[in-house]
């Protein structure tokens, strides 16, 4: 947190760095605030699953971690790839946010699937082998 607050007073100064300021693409008060979110979140994350609700039974970022790639693959696909769920560039705050809600839990549930599906597949086909004699 204190890593946003410092860049926050620092992009309150009337010196910048660049010559040209655009806050959103060349500040680096930007980067250092979006690095101390990514901190803080990773920081959240680490107490959830060691301290918190992660340890009283079902946690969501312990499930999501368990299939990541596959999570992370398919996540992609419905959020850039030519299966997008929301139109590009024409969200406000709230359909925005719904959209990361829906994409979290379609997300969760895709894991929690694989997860009680994984190694069912083998036992499907295993009467096509011939038992060895």
């Amino acid at each position: 947190m204190g890593l946003i607050y410092v860049a926050r007073w620092l992009d309150a100064r009337p010196e910048q760095v660049y010559a040209v300021y655009d806050f959103w693409h060349t500040s680096p008060n930007f980067f250092l605030i979006r690095v101390g979110l990514l901190l803080a979140i990773l920081a959240g994350t680490y107490l959830w699953c060691r301290w918190g609700a992660g340890q009283w039974g079902f946690s969501p970022l312990i499930q999501l971690g368990q299939t990541s790639l596959l999570v992370y693959w398919v996540h992609i696909e419905f959020v850039y790839g030519r299966f997008s769920i929301l139109p590009k560039r024409a969200q406000t705050i709230q359909s925005a946010s719904l959209g990361l809600l829906a994409i979290f839990l379609g997300m969760l549930v895709l894991s929690v699937f694989r997860t009680k599906l994984k190694g069912q597949g083998v036992k499907d086909f295993t009467w096509t082998r011939k038992p060895a004699i």
